[in-house]
């Protein structure tokens, strides 16, 4: 993120603050921003799965569902996966989803993962194949973990879920009809419910369900809340009545599972393990009496301390068992011994696995990579890289040209994509794993693309908490300065912030410990700036170059001491040199003017909840101004009591240095069932008084400093918004976000956001504005050639290239609208309208290749339109409309060529018209960014554009002639229809086969195939105005493949000697005008209807080329 430019501006601060105060509104109506779009960047690399079923005897079809990402389906057995709960954005969290067995259109979805997720809000059905979904109850219930719906009856509809101290819907339920009403057939006491229920599909008579005990690595801490056993309840009436069945003594989480084939008697129960040996007991007589399995197999337990855990039993064979952990453990022999089935090193963290209870062979397994179809019993599994479900951190952007977007995802390491692909849409070409882990911030080096700094852990980190990157070598080294010798002097927080300041100084980058230190030589070494920011305000400061303490044993039964404070998160202002904010762990906020020399405590906040974390801290426009967020509880371990409001929005302002903090959350929702607080806070670097919220839920903006707020959702789904970044590089102005369940998403240009901030009454008093638009980079659009990528490529769509226009309309526009674009001579480079084109019709190719009428016109929507010019000049006219050209193709994008070529750097007018008024503003295109713009490219680049407009002039007189031709050809065939003469006739023949010659044969239809440019065996031989159309056609093509280059030798000869074609088959147009004169003279002689001859108003000019440079000095460059 490039801020030299607001840096620059510092001292105009303050006139710029109070213009923009004094037109801010308190709220601005959403129609000033509603065509604004999010756009999914990827990656597709897959997340966390929480839920998964599929549609009994159906190879292809399987759902699957998220903690924090929705509902999603495929019906290719993976090979494309999709979103169907999108429309839903009261919920995203999803624990449990069932397709009823004997009508696979219903399906069944419990709101609340029970590891991670948000809260839920119960139970959501869907009648049509997840096309849409209604609630159908449980709103009591806040985590859903199983579900099961009878084989033959899909009323008949059993659920487990958890309950909290707020609400009591816990334990297992039944509905009868479809789950319009429900019975609580099971709450067990001193449980906040149930999690895993189980039947054997071929008995549903017989069901178990689960309850979660403490310890064991789940649930609260020891010390707590007493210690409690799982429990396991069971039912021989299909969950009419619950019985209490004696299992061993597990702590913490239990899975359970019913065997078919075995009419009830054959249960298996797995849990932590109990003795140094296995978790897995079998049970061959109902659970009466049971047998320890797997010996002393410890990987055969839950994984993690509970996170994985999970037994489930092939369809066809109860011997046949497998086990969740960290790997997938499968046995042949009914549990005595396990081999490895499907897992690697690292973070899979095997969770949920649906068996086909008619063939044991198809399976759908959900790990914390995504989720993996085999229909081969495991031999082959599909790729979990075509799910856009990433859980990421803290995201970072680089200043490359298309620019990266990184982060650190959960159980998967780091990651970077670009935010445009090179090859017309964001696929697997463009995202790479970056060697960091799981946590922490990824920051790039502002002054060397190729270095990441990243946080490191293991052998490749060193444990260490801070790596070198350099992304050209792929090497990486340990750099913390708490490392080895130093370990015991410096605190990391987890999240681990580290930053460079970008405005003033971008080689020196900061990194949080309990104090802020500084490397100013690529992290050779590391100089503190401050004493240590986490003590308490009003206690002697704290040297930072002393070991910390050890921390105290806990004693047996007691809660463990929190870990020692630690920098949570820092801000380096972009407006001053030398302020810096910080807030530490434990809540101390300090401020310094003078780089570090002196620090200040101004931990002022005097309405801050109990148990309240400060997350994050941003400086403001001004010196004096930051904010700072944070959320009650949830991060680090503290225990909110029941009858404290968590679930609220958390932000304040300073305006005076810290000396004051007032809240500001008007607009902000509480108490969402998704979660209300604040993850993320960003100031827009350019726009005083923009800032932007990331919420549990989705994302908010607020125009007037953050005195009022209102949701930027837009068309994003419900997810956990975990970070925001503004870019604001080489012309782009985007707002980036991370969320925890869908990726990386972005708004691209939002300039009018800031144009509303600085401009409100302007925007909302006219009946039509149209804002400024962002410079326009010209580059290639698509630069895959001869072969399209397939559309089952999973991949993300690229901004839309060139110009992104915005207007904004108070009214239905009485007629058409008309956009006009014209070079800086004032020439007319394209004309748009909101008047719809024709369908392409006749397409050889499927149509998801193709373009909507709708996406080709401009919006009259009310409210603000996005309408895109892709930098191109108006199609010229051809004779050969096709997509076999179009190798480059991009799904819904497409339109048959040839198109116009695209325009030259520079300042271009836009003349907006509506109802009659036009609106003008001009925009800037600059060149790609990686080529540069320097005198001599530009000077190629125009001598580049004169001939391919001279290419375009071609095509535009070849087709007039053509037309002509056809005109008096068709004059010519009406004649021939009636008896003529014979001396009529035969010279209507010769007079036809002439104008054939010269008009040439026009291809029919727009599938493409045949040669552009004819083969002709006589290269003097006169070529026909449709043989030259085709040629000009193809070289307008040909040189928009060297977008950046200057016409070669050759690309001018050929002009040339199509131009010297042209100018010949012209003379012969006209010299057959006067043969066909003298036929008119025959047709009168015989008192026959003449035809209609127009001379031709064909011109061609000199057929030399002359470039720029050869003007001045009087030479030309190529001449015949």
């Amino acid at each position: 993120m490039n801020l030299n430019l607001r840096a620059a501006c510092a001292p105009l601060f303050f006139s710029c603050v109070l213009s923009s105060v004094q037109t801010a509104p308190a709220q601005v109506n959403p129609n000033l921003y509603a065509g604004l779009q999010w756009r999914s960047v990827g990656p597709f690399h897959g997340g966390r799965i929480s839920s998964v079923s599929g549609v009994v005897g159906d190879s292809g079809t399987f759902y699957m569902g998220t903690p924090l990402g929705g509902i999603w389906k495929t019906t290719s057995a993976g090979v494309t996966w999709f979103p169907i709960f999108d429309q839903e954005t009261s919920i995203d969290s999803i624990g449990a989803i069932q397709v009823a067995p004997s009508a696979p259109s219903i399906i069944y979805a419990g709101a609340g993962d029970p590891i991670g997720g948000s809260l839920g809000n119960g139970m959501w059905k869907s009648t049509d194949a997840g096309s849409t979904w209604q609630h159908i109850g449980l709103e009591d219930t806040v985590k859903i973990d199983s579900i099961l719906v009878d084989p033959s009856d899909p009323s008949l509809v059993i659920v487990s879920a958890l309950g909290d101290d707020h609400h009591k819907g816990g334990g297992v339920w039944r509905s009868t009809d479809g789950g319009q009403n429900w019975i609580n057939v099971l709450k067990p006491a001193d449980y906040d419910g149930t999690r895993d229920l189980q039947f054997a599909y071929d008995d549903p008579s017989v069901m178990l369900a689960a309850t979660q005990g403490t310890g064991g690595g789940f649930g609260p801490p020891s010390g707590q809340t007493k210690r409690k056993p799982a429990t396991v309840y069971k039912s021989i009436d299909e969950g009419k009545t619950w019985t209490q069945i004696k299992i061993p003594p597990f702590p913490g989480r239990v899975a359970v599972a019913v065997a078919m084939h075995t009419g009830g008697k054959r249960i298996y129960i797995v849990g932590n393990n109990i003795e140094n040996g296995s978790g897995l007991y079998r049970s061959d007589d109902g659970g009466e009496n049971w047998q320890h399995m797997a010996g002393k197999d410890i990987r055969i337990s839950n994984g993690q301390g509970a996170y994985s855990s999970g037994v489930f039993v092939d369809s066809q064979n109860p011997d046949v068992v497998y086990t969740m952990s960290t790997a997938m453990y499968r046995s042949t022999d009914g549990g005595a011994t396990f081999e490895p089935f499907k897992g690697a090193p690292g973070g899979e963290d095997y969770h949920k696995l649906w068996i086909d209870p008619t063939n044991g062979s198809r399976m759908l397994v959900g790990s914390d990579q995504g989720a993996s179809v085999t229909l081969d019993n495991g031999k082959t599994w599909s790729l979990w890289y075509t799910q856009a479900i990433s859980q990421v951190y803290h995201i970072a952007t680089d200043n490359q040209y298309p620019y990266h977007i990184m982060a650190a995802q959960q159980d998967t390491g780091a990651v970077e994509i670009l935010s445009r692909g090179n090859f017309g849409q964001i696929n697997f070409n463009d995202w790479s794993p970056v060697p960091s882990s799981e946590f922490g911030v990824i920051t790039p080096d502002p002054e060397n693309p190729n270095i990441i700094y990243g946080v490191g852990y293991g052998p490749g980190g060193g444990g260490s908490g801070l790596v070198k990157i350099n992304m050209s070598t792929m090497q990486w080294e340990n750099v913390a300065p708490n490392f080895g010798a130093e370990s015991s002097k410096y605190i990391a927080f987890r999240d681990f912030q580290k930053k460079f300041d970008l405005a003033f100084e971008p080689g020196a980058l900061y990194v949080a410990y309990q104090c802020l230190m500084v490397t100013r030589d690529g992290a050779h070494s590391f100089n503190a700036v401050s004493p240590d920011l986490t003590t308490a305000k009003g206690a002697p400061a704290a040297d930072c170059s002393k070991p910390h303490p050890p921390l105290p044993t806990p004693e047996p039964g007691k809660t463990p001491p929190p870990p020692p404070a630690s920098i949570a998160d820092f801000s380096i202002s972009t407006v001053k040199p030398g302020i810096m904010w910080s807030v530490s762990t434990n809540d101390q906020i300090n401020i310094t003017t003078n780089h570090g020399k002196l620090w200040n405590n101004v931990s002022n906040i005097t309405d801050m909840p109990p148990n309240t974390n400060l997350l994050t801290i941003e400086a403001g426009d001004d010196a004096n101004t930051a904010y700072v967020a944070g959320r009650i509880g949830g991060v680090r371990g503290q225990t909110v009591p029941p009858e404290e409001d968590a679930d609220v929005p958390l932000i304040w302002r300073t305006t005076d240095g810290g000396k004051t903090w007032a809240s500001i959350v008007s607009g902000l929702p509480k108490d969402e069932r998704t979660g209300s607080w604040v993850n993320s806070l960003r100031v827009d670097p350019q726009q005083a008084g923009l800032l932007f919220a990331g919420t549990e839920t989705t994302v908010y903006v607020s125009f007037d400093d953050g005195d009022h707020w209102q949701s930027l959702r837009q068309n994003l789904p419900s997810t956990s918004i975990r970070d925001l970044d503004v870019h604001t590089d080489h012309h782009q102005n985007d707002l980036i976000i991370g969320t925890y369940g869908r990726g990386f998403w972005a708004l691209d240009d939002i300039d009018p956001l800031r144009e509303i901030a600085a401009k409100a009454q302007a925007v909302t008093s006219a009946p039509v504005y149209f804002f400024p638009p962002e410079d326009a980079i010209r580059a290639r659009m698509n630069s895959n050639w001869d072969q399209p990528f397939s559309i089952e490529v999973p991949h993300a769509h690229n901004v839309q290239y060139g110009a992104i226009l915005d207007y904004y309309l108070d009214h239905q526009p009485k007629g058409p609208l008309q956009l006009q674009i014209f070079d800086a001579d004032g020439k007319l480079v394209r004309t748009m309208s909101s008047t719809l084109p024709p369908p392409i019709e006749g397409a050889m190719f499927p149509h998801y290749w193709l373009a909507t009428p709708e996406s080709r016109a401009l919006g009259t929507h009310l409210g603000l339109n996005r309408v895109n010019w892709n930098l191109y000049y108006d199609d010229p006219p051809a004779l050969r409309h096709d997509l076999e050209d179009e190798m480059n193709m991009v799904p819904g994008s497409t339109t048959p060529g040839p198109h116009g070529p695209q325009v030259i750097p520079g300042v271009y007018t836009l003349k907006l018209t509506v109802d009659g008024q036009v609106y003008t503003r001009t925009i800037t295109v600059v060149n790609d960014p990686r080529a540069g713009q320097s005198p001599e490219l530009m000077a190629a680049l125009r001598a580049q554009n004169k001939l391919t407009l001279l290419y375009v002039q071609g095509m535009e007189q070849s087709f007039a002639g053509n037309q002509e031709v056809k005109a008096v050809k068709d004059q010519l065939a009406g004649l021939t229809q009636s008896n003529l003469p014979a001396d009529v006739a035969s010279q209507a023949k010769t007079l036809d086969a002439s104008l054939t010659k010269i008009g040439g044969i026009v291809p029919t239809g727009i599938g493409g195939g045949g040669p552009a440019r004819p083969s002709t065996p006589d290269p003097k031989a006169l070529k026909s105005f449709a043989d030259l159309n085709n040629a000009y056609n193809t070289m307008v093509s040909m040189m928009q493949v060297g977008l950046d280059m200057a016409p070669t030798p050759t690309q001018i000869a050929t002009w040339e000697s199509d131009c010297n074609d042209l100018n010949h088959t012209v003379d012969a147009w006209r010299n057959l005008q006067q043969q066909a004169s003298s036929f008119n003279a025959l047709l009168a002689r015989n008192q026959l209807h003449e035809l209609t001859l127009t001379p031709t108003k064909l011109t061609v000019g000199a057929c030399s080329f002359v470039s720029e440079g050869s003007k001045k000095s009087g030479k030309q460059k190529t001449q015949r």
